[in-house]
């Protein structure tokens, strides 16, 4: 079953590839020989005919190519994995609750799918790729855009009543919102809190609101856990306890479970999609080591 996905998969993607090559030689043969001819009028023709071929001729075999990659054979690695899994790509993350955690800074530019909704070994969990970006322009109207966050942002659902509200950052993992400077309001603000595990304190900033529920849930087998977590991950890390909900956010700064176009699907291919996936149920064994959590 899995060698017919593949070789089926394998031949959508011929045929999306090819139509991609025949319309990039249209445009750029256009452009050349409107360049050598002096008929540069035919350039915009080119283009434009591009576009025509792309949506009439090709639109369909790239969107059947995603569609079956996506649809069934990573949704059936994801079951195979997690059985009660449910993928579902075209969906995400609300913006606002990713705002509403007050983790990140939040641009004006953001995006969501490729969403995945379970539970493993009792833990219920969300995942889904999220993008935030800034879109600014200056004085001069040159328009440039930074990036907060690419990668994959995970939920788990805790089965304690808390209202924790304790971020937890790996070193290197850029535009989290700390609220803790004096603009914050006093009810939300957080402070910097110190542990005893030094090794943890030099990969990590901990910024709480309560001292006494920190300590309650970043116990030392905890803090072990996640050093040993984010050796595994593929980006900057960054975890926060809000209420009774664990978020994960790893920047790796790439989409996940994206179909490539120019290459066969291959073994690599194959363990990163397993890796992806598995980063749901390493984190639940991992943190499950501190059964306090989930308890």
């Amino acid at each position: 079953m899995y060698q017919e996905q593949l070789n089926h998969l394998e031949s959508l993607r011929k045929k999306a590839k090819n139509g991609v090559l025949i319309i990039i030689a249209v445009i750029v043969g256009g452009i050349l020989i409107g360049l050598f001819s002096m008929h540069f009028l035919l350039i915009p023709v080119a283009i434009i005919a591009g576009i025509i071929v792309y949506f009439v001729a090709y639109k369909n075999t790239y969107e059947e190519y995603v569609r079956f990659f996506k649809n069934e054979f990573i949704a059936g690695l994801i079951r195979g994995l997690i059985p009660d899994a449910v993928y579902e790509p075209n969906s995400g993350f609300d913006r606002q609750m990713i705002s509403g955690t007050g983790l990140m800074i939040m641009g004006n530019i953001y995006h969501s799918e490729d969403y995945i909704r379970g539970s493993y070994d009792g833990v219920p969990f969300e995942r889904a790729d999220v993008l935030i970006q800034d879109e600014s322009t200056d004085s001069d109207g040159n328009t440039s855009t930074t990036t907060y966050f690419r990668g994959r942002w995970m939920v788990f659902e805790s089965n304690k009543n808390t209202s924790a509200d304790l971020q937890i950052i790996g070193k290197g993992f850029g535009y989290a919102r700390r609220k803790k400077g004096i603009f914050t309001r006093k009810a939300e603000r957080r402070h910097v809190l110190k542990t005893e595990d030094e090794a943890f304190n030099k990969k990590f900033d901990v910024l709480c609101q309560d001292d006494s529920e920190a300590f309650y849930l970043l116990t030392p087998g905890v803090m072990q856990s996640l050093m040993t977590l984010v050796q595994r991950l593929d980006g900057k890390v960054m975890v926060g306890f809000v209420d009774n909900r664990v978020h994960v956010a790893v920047n790796s700064g790439k989409d996940s479970l994206e179909p490539a176009l120019f290459r066969a699907f291959s073994e690599k291919d194959l363990n990163e999609v397993q890796n992806e996936i598995q980063a749901i149920t390493t984190f639940v064994k991992g943190l499950k080591l501190d059964r306090k959590i989930y308890q």
